[in-house]
């Protein structure tokens, strides 16, 4: 049999199936409620309901999850500090600390003004002991990202967080979205590295040797790896695991697809078996 083991940790329950990927038969399956201050204790229980004899044969295990959804929809997630390059804020932002800094590039990557470097070195200590996290966003930084790279090194020097950079996530020409995603993705890095461990701390017990994939929001697969990089891109991990299930259950090409969990509703339309997307979210 090649089997697969499916886990999905909402904010209300967690659930877990394994299925057999060549019958489409589903082995096992239980539900659990999600507890938010230990993870490894929802996953071990969630495991231990659908434990058989087959688990065995597992090959793959994917996680879905609404976490970072939540955390986003809710205002949670660590606290980050935003160190904006050569441009004001142009909208409202997700986080309280930020300074702007002088530099940043023109649409054609061409100088806009030299990076400050004495004032990065200022925001760095104004950060220090407020936040978990730091995300930069210099303007048109997908065209010349040196100033997000030099920001990047000079913060290496002085703190011990996470850095993310916003041309590292987003190809787009949006400064205000780029920054956005960069400091939602700082944010969200503990929620979706917990997560992880989490998973891989009852894999390991357990003895299951098969490679963790995670369920992004777009229904594709990406490493653990990549998603403890990027967790912003399981936003809408869970959703999109449902029309999955949802067009498997049904065996229809046409439907409309509710996800109803403790804390979001989730809507999709099936038009022959491919779901309508609103590419502004």
């Amino acid at each position: 049999m090649s089997l697969v083991l499916g886990i999905d940790t909402g904010g209300t329950y967690t659930d877990g199936v394994i299925l057999d990927v060549n019958s489409q038969k589903v082995i096992a399956k239980a539900k659990v409620l999600t507890t938010h201050d230990n993870l490894t204790s929802c996953i071990a229980e969630c495991f231990q309901e659908i434990k058989c004899d087959a688990v065995n044969d597992v090959k793959m295990v994917a996680l879905s999850t609404t976490l970072a959804t939540n955390a986003v929809v809710e205002g949670r997630g660590g606290e980050v500090g935003l160190l904006l390059i050569g441009h004001e804020p142009i909208d409202k932002l997700p986080t309280k600390f930020y300074q702007v800094i002088t530099g940043g590039h023109d649409v054609a990557g061409n100088l806009q003004a030299e990076l400050d470097v004495e004032q990065v070195r200022r925001a760095i200590r104004y950060f220090e002991g407020k936040v978990e996290a730091v995300a930069i966003s210099s303007f048109f930084s997908i065209r010349n990202p040196e100033h997000e790279q030099q920001a990047r090194e000079l913060i290496r020097e002085m703190m011990d967080v996470p850095i993310v950079c916003g041309h590292e996530l987003s190809s787009s020409l949006g400064f205000h979205e780029r920054t956005v995603t960069a400091v939602l993705n700082a944010g969200l890095l503990p929620t979706i590295a917990s997560l992880i461990e989490a998973v891989k701390g009852v894999l390991t017990a357990e003895q299951i040797d098969a490679p963790l994939m995670i369920v992004k929001g777009d229904g594709s697969l990406m490493s653990e790896s990549v998603a403890r990089i990027k967790p912003i891109e399981t936003l809408l991990s869970g959703p999109a695991a449902s029309i999955y299930g949802a067009t498997y259950c049904a065996k229809v090409k046409d439907a409309l697809v509710l996800d109803m969990g403790g804390t979001t509703t989730d809507i999709a339309l099936l038009s022959d078996e491919v779901p309508k997307v609103n590419n502004e979210g």
